[in-house]
């Protein structure tokens, strides 16, 4: 039983530092920062949210005052050790929220490890005056420490007051030649190639630990990543289905001073924020079931309707001269007690923002007019809105 270390690694997360960037062209790719419109990150947990909807950490060469401090060349991804109440004593102290803060993502280090994190190396056995094969890069000559391993060097210069030894650090190296990491870019209606690694896969990881101060943060936070669970996939595109906890530090933090523990795997559930959906009864259920049965059926009445009446011109081949395109019932209520039901029964299907309800059009001639599947859509939607409740509306695609 090793009560100073963790079972956990943490990647604490900073605010924003523009002085940090180089001042001189690089790529894009090796700085941080959002590339989604709207999205200017001005706190750590502005942060948590743009990684949250990105799917995963991004692997950088960390910039410090304009260079990178990394040595190898390759980015990274780093992580603490250090058992969670000596993380936040070392922020109260360092107190500087532009280096570090107890905002954050805990993982398994056995997942960590799995996906080739190690420990670093602090310092070498003779000293820390070496050759460079690439200075700029901070490339080291192989002969001194292999090129697989630079990435894991640390300085160490306990005489001159460079020790960094107790932030216990882990490393995850992304080769610099492989960008398999996506963030999408809506400034150019683009995916964008990047280093980084997907926290939020169960195929790589098990479970992520988000840490956030408030319950009020937690609950925000929760929304967010429920609508990522519904649809398996993060904003950005990546994978996003492992369990997800969340650890509120205000909790934490008196629990831990009370108590006399360390280690994140020693706080009680109540240090946790556990979202509830409400329930439906199973007369319930039967009757959400077959109000959707009639609406199904309905679907054809109200195609028969729009052919009887509607003033849209046809083409000489006999097509309505309209767009292409098709019109769903849909639900930006993704919390709705009844929405979650039909998520959970496969009636509904998310697509991130919203739920789409299936196949209540499946019985309507296919005509190729969007009209046509918006005046259907629209009945549907009257219709459940008075037998269900007020939460449908029509969601329409272009061709």
């Amino acid at each position: 039983m090793r009560t100073d270390i963790s079972k956990y690694v943490i990647h604490s997360l900073r605010q924003p530092n523009h002085s940090d960037y180089p001042k001189e062209e690089i790529e894009l790719e090796e700085l941080y920062f959002p590339l989604r419109d709207d999205s200017v990150i001005y706190n750590e947990f502005e942060c948590l949210i743009n990684i949250i909807e990105e799917g995963g950490l991004r692997a950088s060469r960390s910039f410090r005052n304009g260079n990178a401090t990394i040595y190898g060349g390759d980015p990274v991804v780093c992580f603490t050790e250090m058992p969670l109440i000596n993380l936040i004593q070392y922020v109260k102290e360092r107190n500087d929220r532009t280096r570090f803060t107890e905002y954050g993502i805990a993982l398994l280090k056995k997942d960590v490890f799995k996906n080739n994190g190690r420990p670093v190396i602090s310092g070498l056995s003779e000293d820390n005056i070496f050759k460079y094969e690439n200075k700029e890069n901070k490339i080291i000559c192989p002969k001194i420490i292999p090129y697989k391993e630079q990435y894991r060097y640390v300085n160490l210069d306990i005489d001159k007051g460079t020790d960094w030894t107790h932030e216990r650090e882990w490393r995850i190296k992304c080769e610099l030649g492989k960008k398999d990491f996506s963030v999408r870019d809506d400034s150019v209606l683009n995916t964008h190639l990047t280093w980084g690694i997907n926290v939020f896969s169960d195929f790589l990881f098990s479970e992520a630990i988000i840490i956030l101060k408030t319950e009020d943060e937690a609950k925000e936070m929760q929304s967010i990543v429920q609508q990522q669970l519904d649809c398996g996939y993060s904003s950005g595109g990546e994978e996003f289905c492992n369990i997800i906890k969340y650890l509120i530090i205000d909790k934490a933090v008196t629990y831990l001073e009370n108590n006399s523990l360390t280690r994140i795997e020693d706080l009680p559930i109540d240090t946790y924020y556990e979202h509830y959906y409400e329930e439906i009864s199973e007369n319930e259920k039967k009757k959400i079931k077959s109000i959707i049965l009639e609406c199904t059926e309905l679907a054809t009445k109200f195609a028969d309707e729009f052919i009887a009446n509607t003033k849209i011109e046809k083409d000489k081949d006999g097509f309505y001269k309209d767009i292409c395109g098709s019109a769903r019932v849909a639900s930006y209520e993704t919390t709705n007690k009844y929405m979650r039901f039909l998520l959970n029964e496969g009636i509904a299907t998310s697509i991130g923002d919203c739920f789409w309800l299936n196949k209540l059009q499946d019985k309507v001639p296919f005509v190729q007019c969007m009209s046509y599947y918006a005046y259907i859509a629209n009945k549907q939607c009257d219709f459940l809105n008075k037998e269900i409740e007020a939460i449908f509306t029509v969601y329409s695609m272009r061709d």
